[in-house]
C-alpha cells in the first residue's frame, strides 16, 4: 500500500461543472477504451503503453459480468485472475494501468453491450435461460429481446434480476476499490450502457409495461395524484385503483380512435408516463449506486439524439415489434426529451452527463452534423465513446481517419469537455460463449482501430496521435473557455411527451387546442436554422432553468401549449419582467399541469414591451428563425462563408475556433469574422480544424486537409490579418 505521504502527494481529480478537475484546474480528458477481456494478457501491457505513448491519459474499460462468471460443479463463483482464462485477470489489468501511470474509467454494467451476447449479462440473468427472471415488456405485452441473439432481456426492476446485479456489484467492486483515487488510476465510474438496455434512444412503446415497473408507475401515480378519485377526476376516468392504470399505445391505423387525445385530460396520460419512464432511467442509476460502495463521479453514456442508424451486424432477428411506425419517427426529438431529463438528473444527484456519438457520419450528412452538436449542447460533459474504427458494423467510410477526427472534432467544438477513442485497440482473442456475432463479420473487434491486433499502428493510428498532442498541449486552456450563449430554446418535457405519441394535427383532435411542440417542428428546425448562419444555440429543461441563467442568453426562445406547470409559467413570467428578450409561439397556456387555471405566463406575454415577441402561428418550424433574429437586431456574433460550419468558445484572452467544411470536391475559399477579427480559408474537401486566437493572432492551429474518403490532399491557406498559415495536407503548429 503507498504510505500516507505518497497518497498526500499524488494528483487529486474531482469532477465539477461537467468536466474532470486536477488539483482544481480543469482538465480535458483524452481516454481510449480498451476491450482488454477480449485480449490475451500478455497483450495488454504492449497496448497500453502505445496508447499513452499517442497521447492517451485515460483507459475506460467495461467489465462484462458474463465474462467473469464461473459455473464448477453447479456452483457460480467469480475468476478475477485468469485462473480459469488469461483474459479474466481484471486484477492483473488494473496492476498495469497503475504500473503505467494511466488513469481509469471503471465500467461494470451490468449491462454493457458491447456486441457481447445478451449485452455482457450472463445467462443466468436472462429470461432466454432462466425462467425464474421475467422478462421486459412492449405496449403490446411482447418481450424485448436483444438483436445479437435473440435473448429476452430481463425486467429491470424484478426483484430476482435486482438481486442477481446487486451480487454482481459486490463481487467485482472490492476488486477494483483499491484502484480508485486518490491513491489509485480508476477516477470515475460509468454504470449501464445508453441507460437501462441501451434504451436511452428507445421510444416510449418499448419501455416499462412489464409487471415491476408497472408497480412502480402506480407508485408515483399515487405520489403525484393521492388517491384514486383526484387521478379519475383530472384524467376523466373511472379506474377503480391505481393498478388498473394502464400504459399508453402508440397509434397506428387500427387504434387510431381509440388512442386519439380527444380532450384536455387526454394529455396527462402521457404526461405521466414520461415521468415514469425518465424516473425508470434515474432512479436506476441512483440503486446501483448503493450497490457499488463506491465513493466516486458517476458518468453516463447517454445514445445521442439520433437519425436512424444503419447495422450490418449479421444475424440479426428482425423484430417486427420493434419498428418504429414512419409517423412517429420523426418525433424521436421529442421522446428523448421526454424520457432523458438530464438537468433533472444532475440537480437529484444521480449521474453526470456523458454522451456517445453512434449518429452517423457527420462530415457526408448535415443532418448527423446538426444532431452532434445538440447532443454535446444537450448538457456539457465528456463524449464516451467516439466512433474509431467500426467500419465493418456500421458505415465503411469510418475506416479512413478524416471521419473520426471530423467528428471527434465536432462534439468538442460544440462542448464535449474530453473525448473517449473507442476503441484504441483491435482485438481478436473470445470465443462464442462471450461473442457469437462479431467474427461473422470481421475477425477482430473493432475492425479499424488505431492499434490492429498485432499492435501495429493502423490506419488511424496517427490521426489519434496527432489528436491527442494537440488537446494534450491545449485542452485545458479550453475548458477555461465557453461556447456563446447567444440563443437558448426552453425544452418543456411535458410538451415532449405528448408529441412524442400525436405526430401531426391528423392524429390531434382536442378541440380548440393546438398540439403541443418541442423537438420536431420546434427545437431542431430552430437549431438547425441558427447554426447554419453561425449563432451558438444551446437548450435547458424549463423546470431546472434559474432566471439568472436565462438572463445571460442573447434571447430565449419557446414553442407553448394550452396547459404549463405553474412554476414554469411563472419563469417565463420573471424573465419578461426582468427585461429578457424572450421569442415565443403556440398556444399560451391558460392552464397548469393539473389542468387548473393558471393564467401567469399569458397575463405577462399579453402585457409585455417589445422585448418579447410572440404570435400564435409556429415561429420555428419553418427552419428560419436565425432570420428572425437578424431582423431583431441580434445578429450572431460568429459569420462564415456557406457551406462553412463555425464554432467558437471565448475565453478571456483566448478564442478557440473550430472550423468544419461541409463541401466536397476542389479546394474553394471561405471566411469567417467575429469581434471584428477576419480570417480567410482556402479549404479541401471536407477539411476541418482549430484556430487558437491570441491578441488577434494565430497562436497554434490543427488541420485534417487529408480527405482519405476521396482521397484528396488539399493545399490549406489560412490568412489572419497579415499572418498566413499554409500546408498541406494534415498539419498543425
Amino acid at each position: 500500500m503507498p504510505s500516507k505521504d505518497t497518497v498526500q502527494q499524488m494528483p487529486t481529480y474531482t469532477y465539477k461543472n461537467c468536466r474532470f478537475e486536477k488539483d482544481g484546474k480543469p482538465f480535458f480528458a483524452i481516454a481510449s477504451d480498451y476491450h482488454f477481456f477480449r485480449d490475451r494478457r500478455d497483450h495488454w501491457e504492449d497496448r497500453l503503453t502505445k496508447l499513452k505513448q499517442i497521447g492517451v491519459r485515460l483507459i475506460t474499460f467495461y467489465t462484462p459480468w458474463r465474462h467473469f462468471l464461473q459455473t464448477t460443479n453447479g456452483n457460480l463463483w467469480y475468476d478475477f485472475t485468469g485462473e480459469t482464462k488469461d483474459s479474466r485477470d481484471l486484477v492483473a489489468f488494473l496492476e498495469i494501468i497503475k504500473k503505467l501511470e494511466l488513469l481509469a474509467i471503471f465500467k461494470p454494467g451490468p449491462f454493457v453491450h458491447s456486441e457481447l451476447n445478451v449485452g455482457g449479462l450472463p445467462d443466468i440473468a436472462t429470461p432466454t435461460f432462466n425462467p425464474e427472471i421475467p422478462g421486459m415488456r412492449r405496449f403490446d405485452d411482447t418481450p424485448v429481446r436483444w438483436c445479437y441473439d435473440n435473448a429476452i432481456l430481463p425486467a429491470p426492476y424484478d426483484p430476482t434480476y435486482d438481486a442477481l446485479v446487486k451480487g454482481w456489484y459486490e463481487a467485482v467492486c472490492p476488486v477494483v476499490a483499491p484502484y480508485t483515487g486518490p491513491a489509485g488510476p480508476i477516477i470515475a465510474m460509468q454504470l449501464n450502457d445508453e441507460t437501462i438496455f441501451c434504451c436511452s434512444n428507445d421510444p416510449p412503446w418499448r419501455l416499462g409495461y412489464e409487471p415491476s415497473s408497472m408497480q412502480f408507475f402506480h407508485k408515483l401515480l399515487t405520489k403525484r395524484y393521492g388517491t384514486i378519485e383526484q387521478y379519475n377526476q383530472a384524467h376523466g376516468t373511472d379506474f377503480p385503483a391505481f393498478s388498473f392504470v394502464t400504459g399508453p399505445q402508440p397509434l397506428d391505423a387500427s387504434r387510431r380512435e381509440r388512442h386519439c387525445p380527444r380532450k384536455p385530460a387526454d394529455v396527462l396520460a402521457y404526461v405521466d408516463w414520461a415521468e415514469h419512464q425518465w424516473r425508470l432511467r434515474r432512479d436506476n442509476y441512483v440503486h446501483y449506486k448503493t450497490f457499488t460502495n463506491i465513493d466516486l463521479p458517476y458518468l453516463t453514456n447517454y445514445a445521442g439524439i439520433t437519425p436512424p442508424i444503419e447495422q450490418n451486424i449479421p444475424d440479426i432477428t428482425p423484430d417486427d415489434a420493434d419498428a418504429v411506425p414512419e409517423q412517429l419517427a420523426k418525433t424521436y426529438s421529442d421522446w428523448w426529451f421526454a424520457m432523458n431529463r438530464v438537468d433533472q438528473d444532475i440537480i437529484d444527484g444521480a449521474h453526470e452527463y456523458g454522451l456517445i456519438s453512434w449518429l452517423g457520419v457527420a462530415a457526408y450528412d448535415e443532418v448527423v452534423f446538426d444532431r452532434y452538436v445538440n447532443t454535446a449542447r444537450r448538457r456539457r460533459g465528456i463524449n464516451m465513446e467516439e466512433n474509431w474504427g467500426f467500419a465493418a458494423f456500421y458505415d465503411k467510410r469510418s475506416k479512413f481517419p478524416i471521419i473520426p477526427v471530423f467528428q471527434t472534432l465536432v462534439s468538442i467544438a460544440a462542448g464535449a469537455t474530453g473525448y473517449d477513442i473507442y476503441t484504441g485497440v483491435s482485438t481478436d482473442y473470445w470465443d462464442d460463449s462471450l461473442d457469437r456475432v462479431t467474427k461473422k463479420q470481421c475477425p477482430t473487434f473493432p475492425s479499424d482501430a488505431p492499434l490492429n491486433k498485432d499492435g501495429k499502428p493502423g490506419d488511424l493510428f496517427n490521426a489519434a496521435a496527432s489528436i491527442n498532442a494537440w488537446f494534450s498541449e491545449h485542452g485545458n486552456d479550453l475548458l477555461s473557455c465557453e461556447p456563446e450563449h447567444e440563443a437558448a430554446y426552453m425544452l418543456y418535457a411535458p410538451y415532449a411527451a405528448v408529441a412524442s405519441w400525436v405526430p401531426d394535427e391528423h392524429h390531434w383532435a382536442v378541440e380548440g387546442h393546438d398540439l403541443p411542440r418541442c423537438g420536431y417542428q420546434a427545437f431542431e428546425p430552430w437549431s438547425s436554422s441558427l447554426q447554419r448562419a453561425g449563432y451558438s444555440p444551446v437548450m435547458k429543461e424549463l423546470e431546472t432553468a434559474e432566471l439568472a441563467w436565462m438572463q445571460s442568453c442573447k434571447s430565449v426562445s419557446i414553442h407553448t401549449a394550452f396547459f404549463m406547470g405553474e412554476a414554469e409559467q411563472r419563469k417565463l413570467a420573471e424573465l419578461i419582467a426582468a427585461g429578457g428578450r424572450l421569442f415565443i409561439s403556440g398556444e399560451l397556456p391558460s392552464v397548469d399541469l393539473n389542468l387548473k387555471p393558471c393564467t401567469i405566463l399569458k397575463d405577462a406575454v399579453e402585457n409585455a414591451g417589445e422585448n418579447v415577441t410572440y404570435r400564435r402561428e409556429n415561429l420555428f418550424a419553418d427552419g428560419s428563425f436565425a432570420a428572425r433574429l437578424a431582423e431583431a437586431g441580434l445578429p450572431s456574433r460568429v459569420t462564415c462563408s456557406d457551406r462553412l460550419r463555425v464554432l467558437v468558445h471565448f475565453g478571456d484572452r483566448d478564442a478557440f475556433v473550430f472550423f468544419f467544411n461541409l463541401e466536397e470536391g476542389v479546394n474553394k475559399p471561405h471566411w469567417l469574422e467575429f469581434d471584428g477579427i477576419r480570417v480567410e480559408l482556402l479549404l479541401g474537401s471536407k477539411s476541418c480544424g482549430i484556430l487558437r486566437i491570441s491578441n488577434g493572432a494565430i497562436v497554434s492551429h490543427f488541420v485534417k486537409g487529408r480527405n482519405e474518403v476521396d482521397d484528396t490532399t488539399a493545399d490549406i491557406r489560412i490568412r489572419c490579418g497579415e499572418q498566413i498559415i499554409e500546408g498541406q495536407g494534415d498539419f498543425a503548429g
